[in-house]
């Protein structure tokens, strides 16, 4: 999950923004070529600012993204007032800086449901919103997507993106760590073995997934591919890229055969950068997960993609890799549309908002390289149709599921 103002790093990005920023008035006034979906957009941040989904179809995606899902950020980072972050001139709204914990905060599926329904029947068509606010590591979170979905029928198509491994994110929220509340002598889960807060072999998980599955609700899944030690200000310790999690993914999948899952931007990330032999990790998933999808998300990633460093898969392995898997990928930009609160080089406090629209639109183009080598029946697989085929597929199922539990209650469950 990232906030794309951040990849300073990336220079030929930000060449590319800058262009796109000179040009905003009249580069996008036509639409594309193709039609584009974006399977991957937080629509608010680590504090629940975000964007209304009016200004979101009018401003942002126009003609040039067709489709987009809706999901919010699951989890408020908190603001401990004693920390004294950033010597109290701004206030925390993203997860790398501040100490304090994280909590998952489950209002904003409400917030996201009641901004949907005021919108058209045409705009509507265009958004698939996603349930977010459920904790994946507690038996009771299944509960949470019940309610969602009984209390705004008509609105989801899916759930996520939640994470179970991800780089900070997960030993940031507040909740026990898994070994806490286990028995004298139990074993503990194999990807525990760092005390972590969370696992895929929780049992939660295997009930939320059945539940997706009973329902028709897609999964979008983040867990990174291997573990890594980060501070809370972004300094890597250690990587483990020997340590893969691909036994935990396998046996959830399963476990839960019937799911259909998109995993995020394939388990990489800010901290999480591609091994060698990457593609085969990935690949061994998707071949014992035949429900199993994965996307070309987050614009770190996809700079992964298109200039490797030394010691990562070439752009010509990815393009052998999207081929081959063609019908089980997704493109997003995983944008988090408002922006990181910061201090300047004066010391000035600087309030996030809302991501300029040159620069959510910049996203579309990074990958460019990698279509080129595809070819556009390939691409448009990966950047529309498969989208379209998979959260159509969902909504028709999810509305019929509503349908038959109308009268259901939603203050108790079987």
């Amino acid at each position: 999950m990232s906030l794309i103002t951040f990849r300073g790093e990336f220079l030929v990005r930000s060449l590319v923004i800058a262009l796109l920023t000179l040009t905003a008035n009249t580069s996008f006034s036509a639409p594309p070529a193709e039609p584009i979906a974006d399977s991957h957009f937080h629509s608010a941040n680590y504090a629940m600012q975000g964007i209304p989904l009016k200004t979101l179809i009018d401003n942002y995606m126009g003609e040039t993204i067709a489709r987009s899902v809706v999901f919010p950020l699951p989890l408020q980072q908190k603001w401990d007032r004693f920390e004294h972050y950033a010597d109290d001139k701004i206030a925390p709204n993203y997860y790398l800086g501040p100490k304090a914990g994280m909590y998952y905060y489950s209002l904003v599926d409400a917030m996201t449901a009641s901004d949907y329904l005021k919108l058209s029947e045409a705009d509507r068509k265009r958004l698939d919103p996603m349930i977010v606010g459920f904790n994946p590591m507690d038996q009771y979170g299944v509960n949470h997507i019940k309610r969602a979905l009984l209390l705004f029928p008509g609105v989801f198509s899916g759930i996520g993106e939640f994470s179970v491994h991800k780089e900070i994110v997960a030993e940031k929220i507040h909740d026990d760590r898994v070994v806490s509340a286990m028995k004298t002598g139990q074993s503990p889960p194999p990807d525990t073995n760092d005390g972590s807060r969370n696992s895929l072999y929780n049992p939660s998980l295997k009930t939320i997934f059945n539940f997706a599955a009973e329902t028709g609700l897609l999964v979008s899944l983040h867990s990174d591919i291997y573990p890594v030690t980060v501070t809370h200000d972004g300094k890597l310790l250690a990587s483990y890229p020997d340590r893969p999690y691909n036994a935990g993914m396998k046996q959830l999948c399963r476990a839960t055969p019937h799911a259909t899952v998109y995993w995020a931007h394939t388990g990489l990330g800010r901290f999480v950068r591609p091994a060698a032999d990457h593609l085969r990790r990935v690949s061994d998933i998707l071949d014992a997960c035949p429900n199993w999808y994965t996307d070309l998300s987050w614009d770190i990633v996809q700079q992964y993609i298109i200039e490797p460093e030394p010691g990562m898969p070439s752009l010509a392995e990815w393009a052998a890799f999207t081929k081959k898997y063609q019908d089980r990928i997704l493109w997003g930009s995983d944008t988090v549309i408002f922006t990181k609160n910061r201090v300047d080089a004066n010391g000035n406090p600087v309030a996030g908002s809302l991501m300029p629209i040159p620069e959510y639109r910049a996203v579309i183009g990074i990958l460019d390289p990698l279509w080129r080598m595809i070819g556009p029946e390939v691409t448009r697989k990966i950047r529309y149709s498969n989208h379209i085929r998979l959260f159509d597929a969902a909504r028709a199922k999810v509305r019929v599921w509503e349908a038959a539990h109308a009268a259901d209650s939603i203050w108790n469950f079987d």
